[in-house]
């Protein structure tokens, strides 16, 4: 039995305090409640975790994304309580096989991907963490030790992990984000390298862009630590216009192979997995053509490195909507990254302002809009050749939307609505021709 559970019987003097009363939170309380132990969910926006609380709590479980200085974290410190994530809480109650996927960019495609590949050739396997689905959650509505989790896990929620022993990692790419959060491009990193200090001798993959980034603060990785260079032309479905062959997720997808092909996985199978998996929503999804505008929902793309990525699929013109809450970084180095990629930008949000006039200053057409569908309009009204119109913000959701999912389907319907209006008027534009 691992060391954290012989404690329970102390711990379980006093409720259990969850941080946090969103989907992790929830999770943990599942599993909380399977075992049959008091907890109480302590959320701002709801039941205050005080002193009093801290006091007679057993132990806290804290969602991730509570900030290191977050006064309910210096409180449960204060009273020496033990705080554990969720993620670590529910791996001391898996046999199953923990595969860890992290990386900057892809790594929910990455994990939904070889969970689909695991199912289809008869193995079980099951996509976890970051991806929406918390560990708690699985093990709180059960799991055979025979299934493989393919758990994605961002930085927020590999910062604090102590416990988990995932049989291998692998890491896809790495670029700066959640600087807001995370303060250092190198504190970012070393949060993310935490799951290199928990695999023990186990498998460990990593992508070209995060050795890179390691190699130039002197990071050391384990021995066993493999470098997967970047698929170029020798790509596995033999250079198809597949969204696991665009970039960055043809990279990604290289690290997968990898992986597979080292448990035994043939390419057979790889290539049969690839044609039949069905991308994530908002990730570079192809909506509609109308006119000789065609319109692309990539929502999901929250950060710098996403949006150039998403730009490098198009050689031809492209106009480009994004904007949103800034969540660090700079807006001229993004600015710079841009300018060969798009022909005219169209800007939303918090940043929308600042970053229309960067790139205005760079001879760079843009436009600040003051919705979404002030923008969807202005791009669509400025279209005279054939061109791509990519929705790929680069900024956290927040300012205007609950979530990226939610900002990716209200674009759907405002391109929907478009294609509607734009029928009519053809429609009865032919009409008026006739008479």
């Amino acid at each position: 039995m691992k060391d954290i559970i012989k404690k329970w019987e102390k711990f379980q003097q006093g409720p259990v305090a969850i941080l946090g009363a969103g989907i992790s939170g929830n999770g943990a309380a599942a599993l909380l409640t399977k075992f049959g132990w008091d907890y109480i969910i302590y959320d701002e926006q709801g039941r205050v975790f005080n002193k009093g609380e801290a006091r007679t709590c057993s132990f806290v479980i804290c969602s991730p994304g509570f900030n290191k200085d977050h006064p309910w974290r210096k409180l449960a410190h204060e009273f020496e309580k033990e705080m554990i994530t969720e993620t670590d809480f529910a791996s001391n109650f898996i046999d199953a096989k923990i595969i860890t996927i992290t990386g900057t960019n892809g790594k929910t495609t990455l994990t939904t991907f070889l969970t689909h590949l695991w199912n289809g050739n008869g193995k079980n396997a099951i996509a976890a963490g970051n991806i929406g689905l918390p560990l708690s959650q699985v093990v709180a509505d059960g799991i055979n030790r025979d299934t493989t989790i393919f758990l994605e896990t961002s930085s927020f929620q590999a910062e604090d992990l102590k416990y988990i022993k995932p049989e291998s990692v692998i890491w896809t790419n790495f670029e700066g984000d959640h600087l807001d959060y995370h303060g250092t491009k190198k504190d970012y990193f070393h949060a993310k390298a935490k799951l290199l200090n928990l695999v023990g001798h186990g498998k460990v993959l990593i992508g070209k862009s995060v050795k890179d980034y390691a190699d130039g603060i002197g990071y050391d990785f384990p021995k066993q630590t493999q470098f997967v260079e970047r698929v170029t032309n020798n790509r596995i479905l033999n250079g198809s216009d597949h969204f696991l062959e665009s970039y960055p997720q043809s990279e990604n997808i290289a690290l997968g192979f990898e992986y597979a092909k080292s448990v035994g996985v043939g390419i057979d199978e790889f290539r049969d997995a690839m044609k039949t998996y069905s991308p994530e929503p908002h990730r570079l999804q192809k909506l509609e053509t109308i006119g000789n505008a065609t319109f692309w929902n990539d929502s999901k793309a929250t950060n710098f490195s996403s949006t150039v990525a998403a730009c490098k699929n198009f050689s031809d013109h492209l106009f480009w909507i994004g904007g949103g809450r800034k969540k660090g970084g700079f807006l001229e180095e993004f600015a710079d990254k841009l300018k060969p990629l798009v022909s005219r930008a169209f800007l939303i949000g918090e940043t929308g302002e600042a970053l229309a006039k960067i790139l205005k200053q760079d001879d760079l057409p843009a436009t600040f809009c003051e919705s979404l569908e002030e923008a969807v309009k202005k791009a669509f009204s400025k279209v005279t050749n054939k061109t791509n119109i990519l929705f790929s913000p680069g900024f956290a959701s927040f300012d205007s939307f609950s979530d990226y999912a939610d900002r990716g389907n209200c674009f759907i319907k405002l391109v929907l609505d478009l294609k509607k209006a734009s029928t009519m008027t053809t429609h009865n534009n032919k009409l008026d021709f006739v008479h």
